[in-house]
């Protein structure tokens, strides 16, 4: 029987650091959102914000979703 940490249980302990990571996710999506409508329609600069909104979002799902596995657990 196995008494080492598994991957989760690894996660879990360095929560601080995750949820420093998904708060520099939420401010990178708000940058890039703000980004985004100030820009002008058309530019290369309004489809890279959007493309990092739409990142920043799918990254912070990610992590907030672990983030709430390990505070219930």
């Amino acid at each position: 029987m196995s008494h080492g940490l598994s991957l989760f249980d690894y996660v879990c302990s360095n929560t601080d650091k995750f949820a420093l990571l998904f708060a520099f996710e939420c401010l990178a999506g708000v940058l890039s959102i703000a980004l985004f409508f100030w820009t002008e329609p058309g530019t290369a600069t309004h489809v890279i914000s959007l493309l990092n909104a739409v990142g920043a979002g799918a990254l912070g799902a990610v992590t907030g979703v672990v983030l709430l596995k390990c505070y219930r657990t």
